[in-house]
């Protein structure tokens, strides 16, 4: 078996294990967007209803089942998740505003079907309604984590418009942007994960580091996948980054090590197939992918050793399975 099906398995086995929170998380989500107003029900029912891997409400899921010694409530742990993937999907609508693009998970981006005055003014709609879902939760911890994740979203958004187009981008400020744009949101999954399975304070903070890093190594691993290495289906453009004039890990360490004025030249005219064949060809040649998919890796491991602090059960190792086989994600 290669890591690209052992991935696929590792998604399906922990899909089916969380399969009832999944769905009630999604009937959760459908009723609120089939009582958005006038205008926004059908735009966004059409967002909630698009097929998505779902990996942080499974992440959150499987945190929340993994204490042996207390059941998780239902109902508790899918109105966290509804909140993470309320907020994440808005999140997403205003990235496709954005980057002007034209498809997303294989189909029109709400921008391009309904334009952008609609699509902001959805995205808008949805982050106020993800956190409907945890005005009640008796936990105070929950909506303030996911209240301070929408910040940090936006904050991590407006750090990366600051620095498109910067060749001189250092390694810290690059993992400084994708701290806040994507990692916070999984923080908070794992945090409310933990506090649904009742983990005393100090296993939540490692549960939130836990978070930290694995989404440190989703969006490296992200960043490898558009410039099409390893990809099968990204429901999306390949070389969007680099059309964007965004300076990714890949281009990032190229940088660090190779003279700067021909990539340049070479960027300034990625939208051109070719163009952008020879870029990756480039950053192959200098080991680029390579390295950065090891420190999506030494992210990846830095997660899996937080798991020894949770009791050994069998959804402790399928999550040992899930961020094993992480870095070899296809899509």
């Amino acid at each position: 078996m290669n890591f690209s099906d052992k991935y696929q398995d590792v998604i399906k086995e922990a899909r089916s294990l969380v399969q009832p929170a999944l769905d009630l998380s999604a009937t959760m989500m459908r009723e609120v967007a089939e009582k958005s107003p006038s205008g926004l029900r059908e735009r966004i029912t059409q967002t909630v209803e698009r097929p998505g891997k779902r990996l942080r409400s499974i992440l959150l899921f499987l945190l929340a089942k993994s204490n042996g010694e207390k059941e998780a409530d239902l109902k508790r742990m899918a109105r966290a998740a509804s909140s993470v993937e309320m907020l994440h999907l808005a999140s997403l609508v205003h990235d496709d505003v954005i980057d002007s693009s034209e498809l997303r998970r294989g189909l029109s981006s709400m921008n391009s079907a309904f334009g952008n005055k609609i699509a902001v003014l959805a995205g808008d709609y949805m982050l106020a309604q993800s956190l409907v879902f945890v005005l009640e939760e008796d936990d105070r911890r929950v909506p303030q984590y996911l209240a301070n994740a929408a910040s940090s979203l936006v904050a991590g958004e407006i750090s990366e418009i600051d620095q498109t187009g910067n060749i001189n981008i250092s390694f810290e400020e690059y993992i400084r942007v994708i701290e806040g744009k994507t990692a916070s949101l999984l923080v908070a999954c794992a945090k409310c994960g933990a506090i649904c399975a009742g983990y005393n304070d100090d296993i939540v903070e490692d549960c939130g580091k836990l978070g930290l890093h694995f989404g440190i190594a989703f969006q490296i691993i992200d960043d490898i996948l558009d410039y099409g290495i390893g990809a099968e289906s990204l429901g999306k453009k390949k070389f969007e980054d680099l059309q964007n004039d965004l300076i990714t890990l890949p281009m990032l360490l190229y940088f660090q090590k190779n003279p700067k004025d021909e990539m340049e030249m070479l960027m300034k005219n990625a939208s051109e197939p070719d163009t952008a064949n020879l870029i990756v060809e480039k950053l192959k040649n200098a080991n680029c992918f390579e390295e950065a998919k090891n420190i999506a890796s030494s992210h990846l491991q830095k997660a899996t050793d937080v798991l020894e602090k949770l009791p050994p059960s069998h959804v402790n190792t399928l999550l040992k399975d899930f961020f094993e086989a992480m870095a070899e994600r296809r899509n």
